[in-house]
């Protein structure tokens, strides 16, 4: 009896090995059933082109130069590799919010759009330490605290701008000092703009001289503090640091409700700087975004950067140049709307 088992067991195995073969030998591609795919469980996301983040701003006018002698930005960020202008590098800073109540790292402080540079052992006239008085958009004085970076801000050295790792409000007022490379053959003595901290002799009673980045109530007719405040920069997700696996493309939506990722064949992504290299790592077009991590994305905000400063205004493709919407640029965001063209932003990503 126990043999009889034995035999049939091995019969009943030896058939089902046959017909395994034969339906994988004999089966068409047409016959056999697909094969699994991996799931994408990435969250989607989209977001118009009006919709940029207000957590970025340069330090000075300068960095937002777009003259051909100048642009540093899009010298940096549009090249591969990457072109530093040593002479701007920010070699220290200091970044400082307005406060109403003082504590230890706090200080009276002047703070003035348009302030002259001084060298390393210069120091700035006391009739710029008048706290009598504020200029709307030129001169702000208030209370300051000194903010922590990494944890308050990132700061980009070789572009002059710095993130915010959390909004701030229109009354918040934010103030500098930094220092440069000085590269003239009469004085080799750091240019420095504001005061540092430690340059004051009586940090609770002193009153510093500072550079303003973000008078309050920012807005277009204060005219350099409005060209500080970048609107290039779009972030993903509205917290910090935890988006992975990021995949995105550009699309342009039409009054009559469609939408298209190319005109004349050439892809949005490329046109607008986010496609420029391949799979492999060669230089060129794949049709998929680049996620350059510190380039054209940066993981610690969740932001993408486009290379040019205005990418939907002055700076736009000339082949997109009919959907150029310079608003962006000189109108408060809560004032923008919709063209009956524009362009979205939209992809996936996984969060962490």
């Amino acid at each position: 009896m126990l043999s009889l088992n034995l035999f049939d067991f091995l019969k009943t195995g030896f058939i089902s090995l046959i017909l395994s073969i034969i339906f994988l030998v004999g089966c068409s591609e047409d016959d056999c059933p697909p094969c699994s795919t991996p799931t994408d469980d990435r969250i989607s996301f989209e977001m118009n082109f009006l919709e940029y983040s207000d957590n970025n701003y340069f330090i000075n006018e300068i960095y937002a130069d777009t003259s051909s002698e100048l642009n540093m930005f899009n010298l940096y960020y549009g090249n591969i590799p990457a072109i530093v202008l040593p002479k701007y590098y920010v070699k220290e800073i200091e970044v400082y919010k307005s406060v109403n109540v003082l504590s230890g790292s706090s200080i009276f402080g002047c703070a003035y759009i348009d302030l002259e540079s001084r060298y390393e052992y210069s120091t700035y006239n006391d009739s710029l330490r008048d706290f009598s008085s504020a200029i709307p958009g030129k001169k702000e004085i208030n209370r300051f605290y000194l903010l922590n970076e990494v944890r308050d801000y990132i700061f980009h050295r070789e572009t002059g701008y710095i993130t915010f790792t959390s909004a701030l409000n229109e009354q918040d007022i934010i103030a500098i000092a930094y220092r440069t490379e000085n590269n003239n053959s009469y004085s080799w003595d750091d240019v420095i703009y504001g005061e540092f901290f430690a340059d004051l002799i009586n940090n609770s009673d002193t009153v510093a001289v500072l550079k303003l980045v973000k008078p309050r109530n920012l807005q277009p007719a204060y005219s350099t503090a409005w060209k500080l405040k970048m609107r290039n920069i779009y972030q993903i997700v509205p917290y910090i640091g935890q988006v992975t696996n990021l995949d995105l493309d550009i699309y342009l939506k039409k009054s009559d409700g469609s939408e298209t990722n190319s005109i004349n064949n050439v892809r949005l992504l490329e046109l607008f700087g986010f496609d420029k290299i391949k799979e492999g790592g060669s230089l060129g077009s794949d049709g998929k975004f680049d996620n350059r991590i510190g380039y054209n994305y940066e993981p610690r905000t969740s932001e993408i950067i486009f290379s040019v400063i205005e990418p939907f205004g002055n700076n736009i493709p000339p082949l997109l140049n009919e959907y150029k919407y310079d608003s962006i640029y000189d109108t408060v965001k809560t004032y923008l709307t919709l063209p009956e063209n524009y362009f979205i932003i939209k992809g996936k990503y996984k969060p962490m």
